[in-house]
């Protein structure tokens, strides 16, 4: 599937849902302008105000009961024959630093892993890696932006604010 990450545009109203996934239960919002956050939720929490601290309250949000199909094809394999066929586009909101942080982490090859020195390398910041590693942390398109694909130079896994269970 080709990810691409457009900028996130204030103002458009949203629809929201949760589901659940091969790696537990998560809660998505999107817009016209693309998917702008995916996070997975250990709780059974259901106002999405609680679930995305981060949301312009000021914008219209409506639940989608059709969010399951969705996500469905979110997790599946991608097509043999032509994996660039499916496209996603991504609108998350972020500092330029954060939104380039996350596009290096959108060309990882699939089933592969970096370090965040190779991420900060990636992005000509070669002595940015704890400010690499927070933007990593603050990404808010969880698994889609991969950023449960980086781990520690030592080859450990490091931290991952969906669990580390997750994460492996």
């Amino acid at each position: 599937m080709k990810i691409r990450l457009v900028d996130y545009q204030d103002g458009l109203d949203a629809r929201y849902g949760n589901s659940p996934s091969p790696f537990g239960s998560l809660w998505l919002v999107w817009s016209e302008s693309g998917i702008e956050q995916l996070v997975f939720q250990d709780r059974g929490e259901t106002d999405p105000f609680r679930v995305f601290p981060r949301l312009d309250k000021s914008r219209r949000f409506n639940r989608d009961a059709g969010v399951a199909a969705f996500v469905q094809t979110l997790f599946r394999r991608p097509a043999r024959e032509n994996p660039q066929e499916d496209s996603l586009t991504l609108s998350a909101k972020g500092t330029v630093f954060q939104r380039r942080v996350w596009q290096a982490l959108l060309s990882i090859p699939f089933a592969s892993v970096t370090t965040y020195q190779q991420v900060a390398s990636a992005i000509d910041q070669r002595k940015a890696v704890r400010a690499v590693a927070s933007a990593i942390g603050a990404n808010p398109v969880a698994w889609l932006v991969p950023c449960h694909r980086v781990i520690r130079s030592n080859g450990e896994l490091g931290g991952y604010r969906w669990g580390l269970s997750r994460k492996q």
